[in-house]
């Protein structure tokens, strides 16, 4: 009987993608190369692309758009992702050109809206980020990161109890928004509402290790200065100290 031999599988840009979606990342990169060596495939070379921005690989990730808005300029994804490494590179007026095209057309792109509400909000254009997360809240009320940019541009108008309000809708929409407990801490503090400020600040300490680690580096950089006359006033009460 003759010996059955096993047939080899194909690596395809599936398997890219899922080891993307995993977070193995250069895993991904190593198979979409395969890919890309063995046939010209478009997905694959935007799966690397997105593979090396999550790298922060950002110039060869900006090498495999420009290479495919070449074939397929109006590419809202391509367009899209670009914007994001340029946002990324503190490329402000790039990122926005980008995205404002993918607006253009895709005007009911409710995640480009708060992309583009994101950028305004770097660039302290408070007015313009908030019709931006209007704009995307009105396409998907479900969605938790616009009613956190509708939060933090109310929060940079002084509108307390309106920052709260938006906030509040984030968080019952997406429990480990760790930015949004942020927000939503100053908001109740500047608000008078210590306690509850408070709460919030260790809610997200506890959510995210790497935001924990920057927070007790920032309060060890901060105990190591020389203590001046002035340093005490405004403190929090000993009983509302976060002790670790």
């Amino acid at each position: 009987m003759a010996k059955m031999t096993k047939k080899k599988t194909e690596t395809t840009t599936a398997d890219g993608w899922k080891l993307f979606f995993k977070r193995k990342f250069d895993d991904a990169i190593a198979v979409f190369n395969r890919v890309i060596d063995t046939k010209k495939d478009q997905n694959a070379l935007y799966g690397r692309a997105c593979a090396f921005f999550r790298k922060s690989n950002h110039e060869s990730a900006l090498k495999d758009l420009e290479a495919l808005l070449k074939t397929d300029e109006n590419n809202v994804d391509y367009l899209h992702t670009r914007a994001m490494i340029y946002g990324a590179n503190e490329q402000y007026d790039k990122a926005m050109k980008d995205m404002n095209k993918v607006l253009d057309l895709h005007p009911d792109n409710g995640e480009a809206w708060c992309d583009l509400g994101g950028l305004y909000l770097v660039r302290e254009d408070f007015a313009n980020a908030r019709d931006c997360f209007e704009r995307a809240a009105d396409i998907d009320k479900s969605c938790s990161c616009a009613w956190l940019g509708k939060g933090i541009a109310a929060l940079n108008f002084k509108e307390y109890r309106k920052a709260n309000e938006y906030l509040n809708i984030s968080v019952k929409l997406e429990a480990r928004l760790t930015l949004a407990y942020m927000a939503r801490a100053e908001a109740l503090f500047l608000n008078g509402q210590k306690k509850e400020a408070l709460k919030d600040v260790k809610k997200a300490l506890t959510l995210d290790q790497a935001f924990l680690e920057d927070y007790k580096s920032t309060i060890s950089d901060q105990q190591e200065k020389p203590v001046q006359e002035d340093d005490h006033k405004g403190d929090l009460d000993e009983e509302d100290a976060i002790v670790y």
